[in-house]
């Protein structure tokens, strides 16, 4: 129940809150849902640990995360603006949803998938339409094809019922 004030966004009273799969209480039991490991660290990670926290660890880090962005496209070899980091996956959805799904046409995905997607498009307005599984719980890609037709000035219109949603398809486009 969302308590109604002033002072919060009419979008909260629509948004439809992340529901957390089952969290079984039974004792030694891995949950690998949750990414849980049934092993405690290891001693070279907990001194890297220790090590680090009489290291600055009290200060903030960089906001660009350059060393890190820099070793992750070295390794990759691709220069450090094309890698992206943030502070743990939630926040690298919250942006790559805000960043590529807000669209006049709604967001395809599987019905089956991770919970928090919808919630992401709720929380950011954007139109998701779910798309069944196939019986054998296998994804149909011809499921999530729209049709095209040409449009003028580079813009194709895909038709749907009652809507026509169009997409920008750049040089290179097919």
């Amino acid at each position: 129940m969302v308590l109604k004030t002033s002072f919060f966004s009419p979008a909260l009273e629509r948004l439809v809150p992340y529901v957390a799969g089952e969290q079984p209480k039974i004792e030694h039991l891995v949950k690998l849902n949750t990414n849980e490991n049934p092993y405690p660290p290891s001693p070279r990670v907990v001194a890297a640990i220790t090590a680090a926290a009489q290291q600055g660890l009290q200060l903030y880090p960089d906001p660009e995360a350059l060393a890190l962005r820099q070793t992750i496209a070295r390794y990759h070899g691709l220069a450090a603006s094309q890698v992206f980091v943030g502070n743990g996956s939630d926040e690298v959805l919250a942006h790559a949803f805000f960043a590529f799904f807000q669209h006049d046409a709604p967001l395809l995905m599987p019905d089956i998938s991770y919970s928090f997607y919808q919630v992401y498009c709720h929380l950011y307005g954007i139109a998701v339409q779910t798309v069944p599984l196939t019986p054998a719980m296998r994804i149909d890609v011809s499921a999530y094809a729209r049709p095209k037709t040409r449009g003028r000035g580079g813009w194709r219109r895909h038709r749907q019922p009652q809507r026509t949603h169009r997409h920008w398809h750049g040089a290179g486009a097919n």
